[in-house]
């Protein structure tokens, strides 16, 4: 029986090629390298940033070190450009070109974090970027971020990297947050997880 594709697993797809092959992607979420290539021809996702330089949010906001949701409120409340793609099963996708990106940052310097922008990951890079890390460096500059929700994918990870003895203070490293956010979701996970065990065994 064919296994039917969820929406997590079709934004973990649409989110990750060009950043990982096609075998990985296929390895993580447990399908056939063919399945996945059939995904990838029916969500037309074939033209990814590797052939046209451009990022989907997820990309973008990874490179960035902000949540998929922050990059949307800049497409949505403050211009940021984009463009728009409706595949046949009509899911939309949002592709943001690297100068474009640039631009809008340029009149909107308040809303990003330079310094957590890796050099010369986004190009081409513009030069004032690197005065901005300077700036932000030397006045120790942090800028306001939105409060990134925790993905499954994330708490999947999490779980993981728990279990391979790691501490707080390295996953946190690893995922991109804070240790005292890293040890409050982990105890949220574990309470949950002792709370339906409890159910179940009292039913």
């Amino acid at each position: 029986m064919r296994k039917v594709w969820i929406s997590e697993e079709i934004d973990y797809l649409s989110e990750n090629i060009g950043l990982q092959k096609v075998s990985t992607i296929a390895k993580n979420l447990n399908r056939s390298y063919d399945s996945v290539k059939v995904k990838m021809t029916r969500l037309g996702l074939s033209n990814t940033k590797l052939q046209l330089g451009y990022f989907t949010t997820g990309e973008l906001a990874n490179l960035l070190k902000v949540d998929r949701s922050t990059v949307r409120l800049w497409m949505k409340d403050h211009a940021l450009p984009y463009k728009k793609r409706v595949t046949r099963e009509s899911k939309s996708f949002y592709f943001i070109g690297p100068s474009d990106f640039w631009k809008w940052a340029e009149q909107h310097k308040d809303k990003v974090q330079f310094l957590a922008i890796e050099e010369q990951v986004l190009l081409p890079e513009p030069s004032w970027v690197e005065k901005e890390r300077k700036k932000e460096r030397d006045h120790q500059l942090i800028k306001k971020r939105r409060y990134r929700n925790w993905t499954i994918q994330e708490d999947r990870k999490l779980i993981a990297l728990r279990s391979e003895s790691l501490t707080f203070n390295e996953i946190a490293v690893k995922m991109n947050r804070t240790p005292t956010s890293v040890r409050n979701r982990y105890k949220r996970i574990t309470s949950q997880t002792i709370s339906i065990r409890d159910e179940e065994r009292n039913s």
